[in-house]
């Protein structure tokens, strides 16, 4: 092996068992592991260590942490930050989970454990933790570079937690190579947007599929194609502002919005069997060549190549509304950026200045145009910066030029309703009369939402090694097999949609906790409980170099049972394991054959011998270890050892 020199370090965490009990710790040692995010009232002994980066960071820079949503990539922001500014390294902490990451957000506000950064959506989440958790940005010199109006949407009684990171500019991604080989021609208009699909669903392929299985993607079809007449005036926000607050009914103003979505309907664009396919299911799709249009932004034209391996070329055309004027450019707010108020503490002194010195450049175009590096086509909050031209928004740019773009807002009241109501209209089930009865009913007695149902405890904080070694244990035992292995769901910016990034906290365990901890399957995976049968050595090789994704093996480890390993995450893989044996000691037999439980799809199909795939799914194998344990606690049984590259 060829170990890095000692100038170097990795970083882990070491998480301790009480809110309001962690501290960060800033103590650098050559050669040694950076703990920076410690708890106060455990031994170092007794903490349990999680990996936060597998890159190498040198010494001199100091190490800011950055909680990123899975829909928001900042890996060119990284780069262009740690390129300006010598003495920092960024440390991406992915928000990998299911529900998009809110529920997952809300429980880190909750339980104070939020890194030193977060750039998140949405900005609302968790408001009664914010005072506790965030820091007050109000009168810092660089916020009066942003848009007053979207200051004043963030603020809370002169108080602002978050700025306005760039929003997404979204519309139809379409697959241009195929329309070019099939001669169709992006439509100027909602009439030939129409003829267009009508002609691609005749040529044996779907032309439209958006995933309506995600009942808020059926918001973004009534939306898209009834803005102009419904959402886009001065004086159709203050017609929703009065119905949010009980007055009139939805079919006096949302009567266009609602033919539009029924000839979408009529003309077969959406289609009942839609409703069973998710946001994932409409990727795999578009990327096979099974559809030719999907929504969503440049991000996705990126992706194309980097995720799917696909060589074809994508771009956006608007959404094309009937009438004059009728192309129009979504705005999807992806970023809102805020910083954990432990920086203000003393012992961060140092920490602080050189977030701050960040915060500074971040409002500046120059770094505005860094965080739209990976996404490409955004609208920036600040002062003076134009709309966005990048080749693939071509064909958006005149609604861009003349304003027509917006966010898609949503009904206080009654936007679960008007969801039932319009996935009615598709299967045929329900008239546009229907919905409105549908959505005035809820909008005059809004339903209470509805907490979600305490299963178990939790005796106490649960690290993410911690929590992985829970979901193997319970994947051993529900699998009868020897060993279990379970994803962590990648680090420095790198996704691959298949393991753990969240983790159980001390308290009351609700179903919703155990759908956060799980990943955000969006590569085919059907979350299900696998047994396969591999040899020692297939499993060493696993072990060593994990699966790939985005043509890189260097992000990827697992959490395991049945095993004790040392491990170095930021060496090369192949040199990763520095010593694994079987939890009694006895050495893995690489001639012999084991069993392991596994999700579905995660480790490498030529390793498989055989496979008995059980349609038990990972999240319900979890939900009944809890309920019939009652409480869960960490093992702590020391099985992961973390070791220096």
């Amino acid at each position: 092996m060829s170990p890095f020199g000692s100038s170097k370090r990795c970083t882990v965490s070491a998480t301790g068992s009480h809110r309001g009990l962690r501290c960060l710790l800033s103590a650098v040692l050559a050669g040694a592991f950076m703990l920076p995010l410690a708890s106060c009232g455990a031994g170092s002994e007794s903490a349990q260590q999680d990996v936060l980066t597998q890159k190498i960071t040198e010494d001199g820079r100091q190490q800011i942490s950055v909680l990123v949503k899975n829909a928001f990539a900042i890996n060119g922001f990284e780069q262009a930050v740690e390129e300006k500014f010598p003495d920092i390294d960024i440390v991406q902490v992915g928000n990998h989970t299911r529900d998009m990451g809110i529920a997952e957000y809300e429980a880190r506000l909750a339980n104070d454990d939020i890194p030193d950064m977060v750039m998140t959506w949405p900005y609302d989440i968790g408001e009664q933790y914010w005072g506790d958790e965030l820091l007050d940005l109000a009168g810092m010199g660089f916020t009066d570079r942003y848009n007053l109006s979207m200051l004043g949407d963030l603020s809370r009684d002169g108080e602002l937690y978050y700025l306005p990171g760039p929003a997404q500019v979204r519309g139809i991604v379409y697959n241009k190579t195929l329309f070019e080989e099939r001669g169709w021609e992006v439509p100027k208009n909602f009439d030939e947007f129409v003829s267009l699909c009508k002609t691609i669903e005749a040529s044996g392929m779907r032309s439209l599929q958006l995933g309506l299985g995600n009942s808020e993607v059926l918001d973004t079809a009534f939306t898209g194609y009834g803005y102009a007449d419904c959402y886009s005036k001065p004086q159709d926000k203050l017609w929703i502002k009065s119905y949010n607050n009980g007055e009139g009914s939805f079919g006096d103003h949302f009567a266009p919005a609602l033919d539009t979505f029924q000839t979408l309907i009529d003309e077969k664009i959406l289609q009942p069997g839609d409703l069973d396919l998710t946001y994932a299911d409409r990727e795999t799709m578009f990327f096979g060549r099974q559809c030719a249009m999907i929504e969503d932004s440049a991000l996705m034209v990126h992706l194309g190549e980097t995720i799917w391996g696909s060589s074809d070329e994508f771009a956006l055309m608007p959404f094309f509304n009937p009438g004059d004027g009728g192309d129009w450019a979504r705005l999807y707010m992806v970023c809102y950026i805020g910083l954990s108020q432990h920086l203000a503490e003393p012992r961060n002194a140092e920490k602080y200045d050189l977030v701050m010195k960040l915060m500074d450049y971040i409002s500046t175009s120059e770094g505005q145009k860094a965080l739209m590096a990976d996404t490409g086509a955004m609208f920036s909050s600040l002062v003076g910066m134009g709309a966005p031209d990048t080749p693939e928004i071509e064909k958006m740019q005149t609604a861009l030029q003349y304003s027509r773009y917006g966010t898609f807002p949503t009904l206080e009241n009654a936007q679960d309703a008007l969801r039932e109501g319009l996935a009615g209209m598709v299967r045929g089930e329900l008239t546009a009369a229907d919905v409105t009865r549908m959505v005035d009913a809820q909008n005059a007695s809004p339903v209470a939402a509805q907490e979600p149902e305490t299963i178990g405890q939790a005796s106490e904080d649960f690290s993410l090694t911690d929590t992985g070694g829970f979901v193997t244990d319970t994947l051993r035992e529900a699998g009868g097999s020897d060993l279990a292995l379970f994803l962590d769901n990648g680090k420095d910016g790198r996704n691959n949609g298949k393991g753990i990034s969240a983790r159980l906290y001390g308290g009351p365990i609700t179903e919703t906790d155990i759908g956060r901890v799980l990943p955000d399957l969006r590569r085919g995976e059907s979350g299900t409980l696998w047994v396969v049968s591999m040899t020692g050595a297939d499993l060493l090789e696993t072990l060593e170099h994990s699966i790939t994704v985005d043509s890189n093996q260097g992000g990827w480890f697992y959490y395991f049972s049945g095993l004790r390993m040392e491990y170095a995450p930021a060496a090369e893989p192949g040199e990763r394991i520095r010593s694994v044996t079987l939890t009694d000691g006895s050495a893995v037999d690489p001639d012999r054959v084991y069993t392991v439980s596994i999700m579905d799809e995660t480790v490498p199909d030529g390793f498989i011998q055989s496979c008995e795939k059980t349609d038990r799914t990972i999240k319900d194998i979890l939900e009944t270890a809890v309920r019939e344990a009652g409480t869960v606690s960490p093992s702590k049984d020391g099985r992961l050892t973390i070791a220096e590259p």
